[in-house]
C-alpha cells in the first residue's frame, strides 16, 4: 500500500501508473464499455423508432443526446484511449436522465421497479470497470441526485428511504475500495515478479533456470532460462525447456534423479550440493522463489568424476588391448601402431591444439584404400582445434576404423566436409549408404567412452560432427 495513494489508489510512480491504466484499458474496460455501448446505441435507437412511429417527438430528445454520447465514447475508445474511463464516467451519469423518460400514466409500477433495478446493476458495473478515484464521486453523485428527485416529485422526506440511500453510499464506497485495492495489488505483484525476472539475467552470472512443478500436466514447467547452452547435455535440436528437463532428469542425487528430489523435496535450498551426470560432477545451487513458489536451479560448477573414469579407463584399456591384437595379426601395422598409442593415451586429458586437417587426411590415407572420396573445406584451409588432443585422436581411429570396414561391403566414402563455426568445428560424413554406419557407432564403446568429451550434441544419421570448441573451466585451469 505504501507504493499507492491512501485516498485515490493511483501509484505513485507514474511509470507503474501508465502500464496498469494501459493494463486494465485491454483487459477490462475496453471490451466492456464497448459491449455497453453497442447495447445503449441499440436501445436508444429503438426507442427513437417507437417514438417516431406513435408520432412523439417532443420526448426524444433524451433518447437522441444518449446516441451522440455513444457515438463520442466510440470514437474516443479509438482515436483517444486515455480518456475512455472520463467518458464512461459521463455516460454513467447521463444514464440518470433515462428516469425521465418514462410516462407514468401508461407505465406499470412492476415496470419501474424492474428497469431502475436493470440501470442500477449496469451503472455498477461500470463502477467495478473503471478506478475508484472516478467510480466514487459517480456514486455518490447517482445516489444524491436519486433521492433529490424523489424528494422533489414526492413532495416529501422519507427518513427510511434517505437512511437506505446513506447506507448504500457507504457500503459500496467501501466494496469499490477494497475491489479496486486488491486488483492493483495483484498488478503490483505481478509487475514486479516480471521486474525481478527481468533482472535475474544481470544479477546471476551463471546458467540458470527458473522452473515450477506443474501438478496438472506432471512435469517441470520452464519459465527462464540463461546461458542455457552452458547446461551439460545441451542439444542445439532441442526446445530450451526441452533441454531443461532432459538436464533436471538426468542429473542423480541420492539414487533418484534431480526432478524426482525437487518433486519429494529431499534437496536443499540455498546452498551447493553435488549430482551425478554421467561422469561428470556438477555443482548446483537451489533457491526457492517466493513470488510465485518457484525454483531457480544455478548450475555452479562441472568436473569430472575421477573415480567413475578411472572404473571406465580400465575397461577402455582391455578393449583396447583386445581389438589391437586382433588388428596386429593383419598387415596394417600402422594401424597397429595407432592402437598402441591409444592406450598411453587413456589417462591423458591435456587441452592441445589439433590440425584436423592434417589428422583428417593421415587417417584416410591410412584406413581407406579407395582414394575418391573428396575432402572438402570451407574458409581457411588450416583447420585448428583446441580441444582433449589425446582423446579425440582415440575418436577419429574408431571413426576411420567403422569407414574401413564399411569400405570392406562395398559401401564407400563420398566425401567429408570441414566447416569452422563460433561454437564448434563441423565434419560431416557423406556415404553412399548414411545409415549403415550409425548403427556401428553406436556398438563402439570407444566412441560411446570418448564422445561426450568432444561433441557439442551427439551424432543423428545426418553423420555430421560438431566438436566442441567450449571446454570446462576447470579443465583450462589444469591445462599443462
Amino acid at each position: 500500500m505504501e507504493q499507492m495513494s491512501k485516498y485515490t489508489l493511483k501509484f505513485k510512480i507514474k511509470e507503474i501508473e501508465e502500464k496498469y491504466q494501459a493494463q486494465s484499458y485491454q483487459k477490462h474496460l475496453k471490451p466492456l464499455f464497448y459491449g455497453l455501448l453497442i447495447m445503449a446505441l441499440s436501445l436508444n435507437i429503438l426507442q427513437l423508432v417507437i417514438i417516431l412511429v406513435k408520432g412523439k417527438i417532443t420526448i426524444s430528445y433524451i433518447n437522441m443526446g444518449f446516441i451522440a454520447i455513444c457515438v463520442v465514447g466510440l470514437y474516443i475508445m479509438y482515436k483517444k484511449e486515455g480518456l475512455t474511463a472520463k467518458i464512461a464516467t459521463i455516460t454513467n451519469a447521463y444514464s440518470l436522465s433515462l428516469q425521465f423518460n418514462f410516462n407514468p400514466d401508461n407505465t406499470e409500477d412492476q415496470e419501474y421497479f424492474l428497469y431502475g433495478c436493470n440501470f442500477s446493476l449496469i451503472q455498477a458495473v461500470i463502477y467495478f470497470a473503471t478506478d475508484f478515484n472516478l467510480s466514487c464521486p459517480s456514486l455518490l453523485m447517482h445516489i444524491i441526485f436519486r433521492q433529490t428527485s424523489t424528494i422533489l416529485l414526492s413532495n416529501k422526506v422519507d427518513i427510511q428511504c434517505l437512511a437506505l440511500s446513506v447506507a448504500t453510499a457507504i457500503l459500496t464506497t467501501f466494496v469499490l475500495y477494497i475491489c479496486n485495492r486488491a486488483q492493483r495489488i495483484q498488478f503490483l505483484m505481478s509487475y514486479q515478479q516480471d521486474t525481478i525476472n527481468n533482472q535475474l539475467h544481470k544479477l546471476i552470472n551463471k546458467p540458470f533456470t527458473k522452473i515450477q512443478y506443474n501438478e496438472k500436466k506432471l512435469f517441470m514447467d520452464v519459465q527462464t532460462t540463461a546461458i542455457q547452452e552452458q547446461f551439460q547435455n545441451y542439444r542445439n535440436d532441442l526446445c530450451s525447456g526441452c533441454n531443461i528437463r532432459s538436464f533436471i532428469r538426468n542429473c542423480v542425487i541420492n539414487n533418484m534423479s534431480l526432478e524426482q528430489a525437487v518433486i519429494k523435496g529431499q534437496v536443499k535450498y540455498d546452498e551447493e550440493f553435488e549430482v551425478k551426470l554421467l561422469r561428470k560432477k556438477i555443482k548446483l545451487r537451489l533457491c526457492q522463489y517466493n513470488i510465485d513458489n518457484s525454483i531457480i536451479v544455478i548450475q555452479e560448477s562441472v568436473q569430472l568424476d575421477p573415480i567413475e573414469y578411472n572404473k571406465i579407463s580400465h575397461n577402455l584399456q582391455k578393449s583396447l588391448l583386445k581389438q589391437f591384437n586382433t588388428i596386429r595379426k593383419t598387415p596394417l601395422n600402422q594401424q597397429f601402431q595407432f592402437g598402441t598409442l591409444s592406450i598411453l593415451m587413456l589417462r591423458q586429458f591435456k587441452i592441445k591444439t589439433i590440425n584436423m586437417r592434417k589428422l583428417i587426411k593421415n587417417l584416410m590415407s591410412i584406413y581407406l584404400t579407395s582414394k575418391k572420396a573428396k575432402l572438402n573445406f570451407y574458409g581457411n584451409h588450416t583447420k585448428k582445434l583446441r580441444t582433449y588432443g589425446y582423446i579425440i585422436k582415440i575418436f577419429l581411429i574408431q571413426v576411420f576404423s567403422i569407414l574401413q570396414d564399411l569400405e570392406c561391403q562395398q559401401n564407400y566414402l563420398e566425401e567429408i566436409n570441414i566447416k569452422n563455426l563460433e561454437t564448434h568445428l563441423q565434419v560431416k560424413i557423406t556415404l553412399m549408404d548414411q545409415f549403415s554406419f550409425y548403427p556401428l557407432y553406436l556398438r563402439n564403446y570407444f566412441i560411446e567412452q570418448t564422445a561426450p568429451y568432444l561433441l557439442l550434441n551427439p551424432l543423428g544419421y545426418n553423420l555430421e560432427f560438431q566438436f566442441s570448441k567450449i571446454l570446462p573451466f576447470s579443465d583450462i585451469n589444469l591445462e599443462y
